[in-house]
């Protein structure tokens, strides 16, 4: 009889010893395999998982296509809502699945950290795809950061060949980079105002972070409820809507970015007639008015005004007439108006953020100050992505210096 095997009855077992535990040895075993063969394999593939501290696959031979799946599903999916959120999970896989599988999937990880070359020349394919210079730098950011997991704590391979990769010059877009930066004046956003009056549900999503610099997931996860404080004058971000399975659920903010900000009477009197407006269509509609409801597991439920639940019941920012909840995938319809029906192509979600931090900006606001109330992990994004170098700022530089020529 082969070693670590017998027979018990009409089926095989395999058995091996593990390590000793104060002193003793423990022992696996596991049975019910209809032959000697069949048992053997299995020890065989116990006793390599075993060795691998329960993992099912030798760090030697595992294709970077498994890797990526592993650090995907350990590293960052089981922390969502602890240091990485659900859209940048989505993110990361999307970029996976499309993008370094087809390219990378097939080689061996412990090999594949001497390939610095070949990473460069994806780069460089990329680029002459026509891909945007930040989505090849996001999606070499992403093999980077799992690969650096592969390195510590994993200790899989030694080396991350992405760190010497560069991206290099790359054309410069000039409709693209006037999409990202675009500042909504304010002859436009009172057009835009003018076509998305207080009757429209959209009417918040476009006033609250044009004041405040909301993201669009924390503009429409703002409770009418709670996060305003109008003896105070603050509004309180909590939290951002975020869509998962189809099911829409209110998760911590990007970065964990939880934030107190000082509003001014403008807002103040937007979300007064808003809360007073809402009670009004409640007696309105009466038991047909949908109202909205937070469950235990953060996930948000809506039902008709008759149906009675123990649930605690917030009051969305954006909804319809009849209570039924707008987020951040309606507002794609508001947006394609501004587009097409108004003509302005460079408006985005994103815009009204960038425009509020930019008027800070403008009007001598410390740095520091946008920072925290744009809830930005650090100075250096309020800076570089959000103060644009305007024409104000520019001409205030000619001031300055005029001024000092003239002393």
């Amino acid at each position: 009889m082969a070693e670590g095997v017998r027979k018990r009855g009409k089926t095989w077992s395999y058995y091996f010893d593990t390590a000793k535990i104060n002193g003793e040895r423990k022992k696996i075993e596991k049975g019910g395999f209809h032959t000697q063969k069949a048992a053997l394999d299995a020890r065989a593939a116990a006793i390599a998982e075993y060795n691998n501290t329960g993992r099912t696959f030798s760090p030697k031979e595992i294709s970077v296509a498994d890797y990526l799946d592993y650090w995907l599903e350990n590293a960052i999916q089981k922390n969502i809502d602890h240091g990485y959120s659900y859209n940048t999970y989505r993110e990361y896989e999307s970029k996976i699945r499309l993008h370094l599988k087809p390219a990378f999937g097939i080689y061996k990880l412990s090999s594949f950290q001497y390939s610095s070359d070949k990473i460069q020349q994806w780069v460089d394919n990329m680029k002459t795809k026509g891909f945007s210079k930040s989505m090849i730098k996001n999606t070499l950011t992403c093999l980077q950061g799992a690969l650096n997991y592969a390195i510590l704590p994993l200790k899989y391979i030694q080396s991350n060949p992405c760190i010497p990769v560069k991206v290099g010059k790359m054309p410069i877009d000039v409709n693209s980079k006037a999409h990202t930066e675009y500042v909504c004046s304010k002859q436009e956003f009172d057009r835009i105002l003018k076509r998305f009056p207080t009757s429209s549900g959209f009417h918040l999503s476009l006033v609250v972070p044009y004041n405040v610099g909301t993201r669009i997931s924390e503009t429409f996860a703002i409770d009418l409820n709670e996060n305003v404080d109008f003896e105070r004058h603050e509004l309180h971000i909590k939290g951002q809507l975020v869509k998962i399975d189809k099911i829409w659920f209110i998760k911590p903010p990007k970065y964990d970015s939880y934030r107190t900000v000082k509003i001014g009477y403008t807002l103040e009197s937007e979300l007064k007639n808003a809360i007073k407006q809402r009670n009004i269509n409640q007696m309105k509609y009466g038991n047909k008015f949908i109202k909205t409801y937070l469950l235990p597991d953060h996930s948000l439920l809506q039902l008709r005004a008759d149906i009675s639940v123990s649930y605690k019941e917030i009051m969305p920012l954006c909804v319809k007439d009849n209570g039924e909840l707008l987020t951040p995938e309606s507002f794609k319809y508001c947006a394609r108006v501004i587009h097409h029906e108004m003509g302005n192509e460079y408006f985005h979600s994103h815009c009204l953020r960038h425009t509020h931090g930019t008027i800070l900006a403008e009007g001598g606001v410390n740095p520091k100050t946008v920072m925290e109330r744009l809830g930005h992990k650090d100075i250096k994004t309020t800076l570089q992505t959000y103060t644009f170098n305007t024409d104000l700022m520019q001409q205030a530089a000619v001031d300055i210096f005029e001024k000092s020529l003239q002393a």
